[in-house]
């Protein structure tokens, strides 16, 4: 895979601003994902309740906090090259991710001192990324493998040199997922993606007991990071959830960084096809 090109790119945050816009990308794809005609059972893989139709394209929206006060909301749309997501085929995903944090840190001594000052870091980040790939489907599992380009851009309150992660950056990334039921009332499901952008990755595993028609309930791990911080997460999900045209998920649990220190975490998931 091709190298990351760093381009120098700090400046101060709005952060009054940058805090509400990963709200308003997920609720704003909701809302979209809401008007749209018919919803797919992808979220419980409940394969005898599928509609009649096959889709050609589904939305994914994720909104996601932590009580060290990080927000992120991110938006996929996935769609099929011969308008048929429910085969096997070639696939496409164009995807979009905005959030902040905020850190505290070091920072080194600026001579004649010769003590360093502590300060506190405010970052908001933003990717997105154009990729395809290849999707295998059979009654109970579905498995896909992206790969594509991706963008990233994060920007600091003050500059940091603890921080490798600021500034510009064209690299490469690599998606892999899948969803079974190995019985009719279990199910699993993972994602797992790689960016040669500050080697960012990103994975999630869930597993989960049908409790009522085609919600699941059950544990889910999460690693993240890249250059810069990791953190895990250790919670419960409940997966199945309907309102209206949209099928949601959402769960929460405990969080651990070595760069924003441990606390709690939430995540919303909305997803709909058409």
């Amino acid at each position: 895979m091709s190298a990351a090109i760093p381009v120098v790119s700090i400046k101060s945050p709005d952060r009054k601003l940058s805090h509400i816009r990963p709200l308003l990308l997920a609720a704003g794809c909701c809302i979209a994902s809401a008007q749209a005609a018919g919803a797919v059972d992808w979220y419980t893989g409940d394969k005898t309740s599928e509609p009649d139709y096959a889709p050609s394209i589904v939305l994914d929206t994720s909104v996601s906090a932590t009580t060290t006060q990080s927000v992120f909301g991110a938006a996929a749309i996935t769609g099929s090259l011969d308008g048929n997501l429910r085969d096997d085929g070639f696939r496409y995903r164009v995807e979009g991710i905005a959030g902040d944090y905020n850190y505290f840190t070091n920072l080194p001594a600026i001579p004649p001192a010769n003590i360093g000052v502590g300060k506190r870091i405010y970052a908001n980040q933003e990717d997105g990324g154009v990729l395809g790939g290849y999707a295998w489907n059979s009654r109970n599992w579905s498995f896909m493998l992206l790969g594509g380009v991706e963008l990233s851009n994060t920007n600091l309150s003050y500059p940091d040199p603890n921080n490798p992660t600021a500034g510009f950056y064209i690299g490469a990334k690599i998606v892999g997922e899948f969803y079974g039921n190995p019985t009719h009332d279990t199910m699993l499901s993972g994602y797992g993606s790689f960016s040669t952008t500050n080697s960012e990755y990103y994975s999630r595993f869930k597993a989960g007991y049908r409790i009522w028609e085609n919600v699941f309930l059950g544990p889910e791990v999460l690693a993240l990071g890249n250059r810069f911080y990791s953190e895990y997460r250790a919670g419960v999900h409940l997966t199945g959830l309907t309102i209206g045209q949209l099928a949601l998920g959402v769960s929460g649990g405990a969080t651990s960084s070595r760069v924003t220190g441990s606390g709690g975490y939430g995540i919303l998931d909305a997803h709909v096809g058409f």
